[in-house]
């Protein structure tokens, strides 16, 4: 699976700089059976305006990972 962080969405909340996202792009498998998609990582995932984009990418490799897990089967 290919992840990239491509950058954070910040803002300035109360005179201090906080994060609204990151924005990160994916790409996994080889046609047919292939997946790509874009998402977006919030602190609500324990991510921080610090946090490097190794720990961006670990947290959004585990959430296509659910979402994979999650997605109904075609019969």
């Amino acid at each position: 699976m290919n992840i990239s962080v491509q950058g954070a969405q910040v803002n300035f909340v109360d005179g201090k700089l906080a994060l609204g996202y990151f924005n990160v792009t994916f790409n996994a498998g080889t046609f047919p059976n292939s997946l790509s998609g874009s998402l977006q990582i919030t602190p609500d995932d324990n991510v921080t305006v610090n946090s490097t984009q190794e720990e961006v990418a670990i947290i959004a490799k585990s959430k296509i990972e659910a979402m994979v897990a999650e997605a109904p089967k075609e019969d």
